[in-house]
């Protein structure tokens, strides 16, 4: 690792080669590309076709390669025979291969010497460098490329090579669309030929019935490229001299579109647009835009250099993944980095995604909340398909809203997510002020999900309330259980929004009324000590037993324990009910979280990726300052831990998420607009931070957010008048003010 900006690999092992590929993944929103090594391995094939079974992906284990490619634009799937829709791996173009005296350049077989590859977060930029020894001398290499920020459907590749004495070297690249996604092809035709005499063009129709047009032009000095095509690839090679004590450059410029774009472009013509534009002016367009985005949303950490790089790394990739002006398709669970959640949107959307744009971004925010609105069709179809009036909305879904997960006890059952969407929208409206969205633009989503939660509620006899019955809370290691907390939570919030919402869309008086109704009667469960219950089976399930079935704690409790004996036994996945509490903390006393927090706590595996980050939010509410230290730990370090090489299937991006709300909404302690509409704050460093900056926006107000253990400033950028609260202080922070509050400080 490398300083708070950059991602350094220092050296070269195929043992954590695809690992890198995945945190090395770079794109531009519509674009995205795993950081796969230009020259690739002669020993590793892409075209291997396996069949992938529907698993839980937290304990399936994935086919050992070394590499693999990865080129995604979202919104473009398929179907596979097994897994539903998923979204496809593209054909690969960062191939660029250097040979010097019929010896290609092989990070395994060649002799290798001074290797580094870095990421550079604040440009998107990934440079490699090493010194190759061959046969006709020593040369030294350096590769550098970047998805362009500014101009969507570029991704921009250099390589220089110098050399003390005059060399040789044939230079080879092209598109390879012998492919495969989940070990599936995808591809049901493929065109290839050469482009204007130094580049390559390939086009391919897939299965979803989607077009993909991907164009790579070659420059380079006294170049005269030759190409050769074959059925699935097509390569261009010239050789060209290194000079004696000089340097020879190559740049390779690809352009991606599709059928589905919004604004139809073609590949040929956006590359013809940058043809007079050099290396430099693209790569300086890329820095302004992305130069901005640091400038609205960089978080600060002073005193712990491995967390700041963890929590940049986590930024990056939330820039990343954000699709610009697309409310066609959210953020996958992978962060388009890896094939492993097939690029669908889960209910990361709403609970881990949103705040971040949110309180960065508002206009990116609505994106997300937009994608929910243009996929209610499916929802619809969703709920039909059950045999429900109303919207259900789809534990995974593709672009469309279509309910695409295999494993029936989540699509059946984690119905939450329905619930989700809409504590999504509500957020939104209240944090950026615009109730009219809830009424306008999601009035629909919003009454039709109510209609859904009220034909999906049972009555049992002797029982005043309703309730909900065979469902899966956010802790997947409990199915089909009654009463679920969170679930009921989030579904009364859902229900007592729809009454309201209802009321002002011309809704039946005797509709919004029985939501209403039900939105009050929904039971959250809790027992005579202050216990708050999960759902009405969990003290029935049995005792798990840890020391005895969880022998490797470096791996998943559900790795080493059949599926039967998780469903039965008293063992979480990830945090149910702190999840609620977290959401809605206003509903529990102190006292009520500190008991659920000591009960639940021994249960939790955290086998899920979004568990720490609830934990250490809580853990801060909570005044538990080495359990919030711990799970912080825990939560941003999942995809900077090569060595146990999580990050390989893609990028855990709901912990990307997770991540920054740990440090703003936990130890900044900022409330959410959910709990209040003053800009509040309760601090809660860290020991070892000495400082946590970041920016918010509040209200339609930009403010710069700065402090310590002992003061925390606040700098208003608007033209707003805000009232502040600041570890129980009020004041107002006038238009272009500044705020300087003091406090004892922790412990």
């Amino acid at each position: 690792m490398s300083d708070g900006w950059k991602i350094r690999e220092a050296s070269y092992s195929a043992e954590t080669a695809k690992a890198y590929e995945g945190l090395f993944t770079q794109g531009s929103g519509y674009l995205h590309v795993r950081g796969s090594i230009e020259e690739h391995f002669s020993d590793t094939p892409q075209n291997v076709t396996y069949t992938r079974m529907p698993a839980n992906v937290t304990s399936e284990k994935f086919p050992e390669t070394k590499a693999k490619w990865g080129t995604y634009v979202p919104g473009v799937y398929g179907k596979h025979p097994l897994l539903n829709w998923e979204l496809i791996n593209l054909p690969w173009f960062l191939e660029i291969g250097p040979t010097v005296a019929g010896e290609r350049l092989d990070m395994e077989k060649s002799r290798i010497e001074g290797y580094t590859r870095e990421l550079d977060l604040a440009s998107g930029t990934l440079r490699r460098s090493l010194v190759w020894q061959t046969e006709s001398g020593e040369i030294e290499v350096t590769f550098e490329r970047f998805a362009s920020a500014e101009r969507k459907h570029v991704f921009v590749q250099r390589v220089t090579l110098s050399s003390k004495s005059a060399i040789e070297v044939v230079i080879s690249g092209g598109i390879d669309s012998d492919v495969r996604t989940n070990g599936y092809d995808h591809f049901t035709a493929v065109e290839l030929r050469e482009f204007e005499g130094s580049g390559v063009e390939c086009s391919v129709t897939t299965d979803g019935g989607d077009t993909v047009r991907t164009v790579s032009r070659f420059t380079a000095p006294d170049a005269d490229w030759k190409a050769t095509i074959e059925p699935r690839r097509a390569t261009l090679s010239s050789c060209l001299l290194i000079p004696a004590g000089g340097t020879l450059t190559v740049e390779k410029r690809t352009a991606v579109t599709t059928s589905r774009d919004i604004d139809l472009v073609d590949a040929g013509d956006v590359l013809r647009e940058v043809a007079g534009m050099s290396f430099e002016q693209l790569a300086d367009e890329n820095q302004l835009v992305w130069d901005e985005r640091w400038r609205n949303s960089d978080v600060r950490i002073d005193g712990d250099p491995e967390g700041q790089l963890a929590m940049r790394t986590s930024l990056f990739h939330l820039h990343r993944c954000h699709v610009p002006d697309d409310d066609r398709v959210a953020i996958d669970a992978k962060g388009y980095a890896g094939d492993a959640y097939f690029g669908r949107f889960f209910w990361d959307t709403e609970i881990y995604l949103l705040p971040f744009f949110l309180y960065t971004d508002p206009d990116r925010a609505r994106t997300l909340v937009d994608f929910r609105v243009r996929t209610l069709p499916g929802a619809r179809d969703n709920a039909a398909d059950y045999g429900y009036p109303g919207a259900r909305f789809p534990w995974e879904s593709d672009s469309f809203g279509r309910e695409s997960c295999s494993l029936w006890q989540y699509r059946d059952h984690e119905i939450h997510v329905t619930a989700d969407v809409v504590y999504g929208m509500v957020h939104y409206a209240v944090a950026t002020q615009t109730p009219g969205f809830l009424v306008g633009d999601a009035a629909d989503v919003i009454t039709d999900t109510a209609r859904y939660w009220i034909a999906r509620m049972d009555r049992r006899p002797d029982e005043e309330h309703p309730s909900i019955l065979g469902v899966m809370g956010p802790d997947e290691y409990s199915p089909i259980t009654s009463n679920n907390s969170y679930t009921n939570r989030i579904v009364s919030l859902n229900l007592a929004i729809a009454a309201q919402v209802g009321q002002a869309t011309g809704v039946a008086e005797e509709e919004c009324a029985a939501w209403a109704e039900a939105a009050r009667a929904l039971p959250v469960l809790q027992d005579e000590n202050g216990l708050t219950m999960q759902c009405e089976e969990w003290e029935h399930f049995a005792e798990p037993d840890f020391e005895r079935f969880w022998l490797d704690r470096s791996k998943t409790f559900a790795a080493q324990v059949s599926q039967e004996r998780l469903y039965r036994t008293k063992c979480l996945k990830q945090g149910d009910v702190t999840m609620m509490m977290v959401l809605f903390p206003r509903d529990f006393t102190d006292e009520e979280a500190k008991i659920a927090w000591d009960y639940y706590l021994p249960y939790t595996t955290h086998d899920s990726s979004l568990s720490a980050g609830t934990h250490a939010i809580l853990a801060c509410r909570l005044g538990l300052s080495e359990e919030a230290w711990k799970f912080w730990r825990m939560s941003s370090g999942i995809d900077l831990d090569i060595k146990h090489g999580a990050v390989a299937e893609g990028i855990h991006i709901a912990s990307s998420g997770a991540n920054w709300q740990i440090a703003v909404n936990g130890f900044a302690g900022m409330a959410s607009a959910m709990e209040t509409t003053t800009l509040t704050f309760n601090p809660k460093l860290p020991a070892a931070w000495t400082r946590l900056a970041f920016p918010v926006v509040w209200n339609g107000c930009r403010v710069q957010v700065d402090l310590n253990h002992t003061e925390l400033t606040l700098t208003n950028y608007g033209e707003c008048e805000l009232p502040v609260v600041v570890a129980g202080r009020e004041a107002t922070l006038f238009p272009t003010g500044i705020l300087t509050f003091s406090y004892k400080k922790e412990g």
